[in-house]
């Protein structure tokens, strides 16, 4: 299992250097094998698209941050906002490649995802139950957010971001 979770990593680097200097399309899976020095055989047993490998370093990034909210005895807006900020700063460079790639939809639809599980899971307390709505406006909101801080290079700090977000969240 830990050679697979071991091949999964190295073609997932590999995409995303290779997104460095060309467009998700321009990839190809042979592009990914040779830079990941994998056969086709591995790709395809890890994955059976690039939209996959995409999808799946974004679930590495909100597993971390959903893990980050677990052990966090304070479940507000205050500490749900500092830790998706800290854990999208530890990432940066995965997310700046989605969004230099015009992939911020994956961003987006992963944000809307897991927020709903964390409502769903009570992990995230919200006051109205109703909340598809809140979900789909703080998911939307957060995604901006992101693009907007990447374009200034993050230069924000997380507890500037928290009180931007804090703002709409109240």
């Amino acid at each position: 299992m830990a050679k697979r979770s071991n091949t999964k990593q190295k073609i997932v680097l590999a995409l995303f250097e290779l997104m460095k200097t060309h467009s998700v399309d321009e990839v190809t899976v042979s592009d990914i094998c040779k830079q990941a020095s994998v056969s086709r055989m591995s790709y395809y047993r890890s994955f059976k698209s690039k939209q996959q490998i995409l999808e799946y370093q974004f679930d590495e990034v909100f597993q971390e941050f959903f893990s980050y909210l677990q052990v966090m005895n304070n479940h507000d807006m205050t500490a749900f906002l500092d830790a998706f900020f800290t854990v999208i700063r530890r990432h940066r460079g995965t997310v700046n490649i989605l969004i230099k790639a015009d992939l911020v939809g994956i961003i987006l639809d992963k944000l809307q995802f897991y927020i709903t599980d964390l409502v769903d899971k009570d992990v995230l307390k919200i006051r109205d139950r109703a909340s598809k709505m809140w979900i789909a406006f703080v998911a939307g909101g957060l995604t901006q957010m992101i693009v907007e801080w990447d374009k200034d290079d993050m230069v924000e700090s997380n507890a500037e971001m928290v009180m931007i977000g804090r703002k709409f969240l109240k």
